[in-house]
């Protein structure tokens, strides 16, 4: 099925960063399916991921 597979993996996606003036941006895309993780999970995940970024 769909969710079997490399779907069955949460993935990220990040582009290039870019400066503008004081501040440094890096899109990122994060999918996973529900059934392995909850909204909560990813935006913890997300918050990790930027104080990481920032101490940089």
């Amino acid at each position: 099925g769909m969710y079997s597979g490399m779907f069955n993996n949460p993935f990220m996606i990040w582009g290039a960063y870019r400066r503008r003036w004081f501040k440094t941006i890096l899109t990122v895309s994060f999918q996973f399916h529900h059934t392995q993780m909850d909204g909560a999970h990813a935006a913890r995940f997300l918050n990790v991921l930027q104080k990481e970024i920032s101490t940089v």
